[in-house]
């Protein structure tokens, strides 16, 4: 029997990505009949949410949860939950922007033989200076904090085995920053290999950030903050089973 997989995107205001990035997975999770791609709307407030609609109504494969606003982690981790329920081996994590290209998946998907929890990274980030340079400060901060040193620990390009999520949701608290990060740790911690398959970032016209270097400093520190009180609340025992 053919492994399927569930493809689970966050969306907040993508209204001039969304349609693009789902028509451009549709033949990647067709190409494995019986997956499926589930969209969580996070209360957007512009044409996202009318356009998820249309797009459902044309295709069987495509679900769309809508709820209100409350952020990106709280987002995922609900995406997650949701299909942790479904019927599928493996859930894949992107974002709905389109800032990475579907072909990469099949890098992961070759991997999944050899490991429950598998990593894409960033090569050639299309980011600002700073934000790499905040991200390179978290893999440092994670590696003191927990001796694993993890490329990419945020990525939004990640496969892994339901059953092994569903483990690890149970150990991660809800409401954190970023719960991509506090599942890359614990699998790294769980001796999963991740791989660090290198992505390239897929050009296309980039929106706004809603992120000033205030918010964003703040967001970080948040981070860095969560990560010290999960490091000190799950201790050594928890962590490194």
């Amino acid at each position: 029997m053919q492994e399927t997989f569930i493809l689970v995107m966050p969306a907040y205001n993508e209204e001039r990505h969304v349609k693009k990035t789902i028509s451009s997975w549709m033949p990647i999770v067709k190409s494995l009949p019986g997956s499926e791609i589930l969209i969580v709307n996070d209360g957007s407030t512009d044409k996202t949410p009318n356009l998820l609609n249309a797009l459902k109504n044309k295709s069987m494969i495509l679900k769309v949860v809508h709820k209100k606003n409350e952020g990106h982690g709280k987002t995922i981790f609900l995406a997650y939950k949701r299909a942790y329920k479904t019927r599928h081996e493996w859930v894949f994590q992107t974002d709905s922007d389109g800032h990475f290209d579907p072909l990469d998946f099949y890098k992961l998907w070759k991997k999944r033989k050899f490991s429950k929890f598998i990593l894409g990274v960033r090569h050639k980030r299309n980011d600002s200076t700073l934000r790499t340079a905040l991200s390179r400060l978290i893999s440092i901060w994670i590696y003191i904090l927990f001796g694993v040193y993890i490329k990419d620990a945020n990525v939004p390009f990640r496969l892994i085995n339901k059953k092994y999520l569903g483990q690890l949701l149970k150990r991660v608290p809800e409401g954190i920053f970023a719960p991509n990060i506090f599942l890359s740790i614990l699998a790294a911690k769980d001796g999963q290999k991740l791989h660090h398959i290198k992505l390239k970032p897929r050009p296309h016209a980039k929106k706004a950030s809603s992120l000033t270097y205030t918010k964003l400093f703040k967001a970080c520190f948040k981070g860095f903050v969560e990560l010290a009180h999960f490091r000190l609340n799950f201790g050594r025992e928890e962590i490194a089973q």
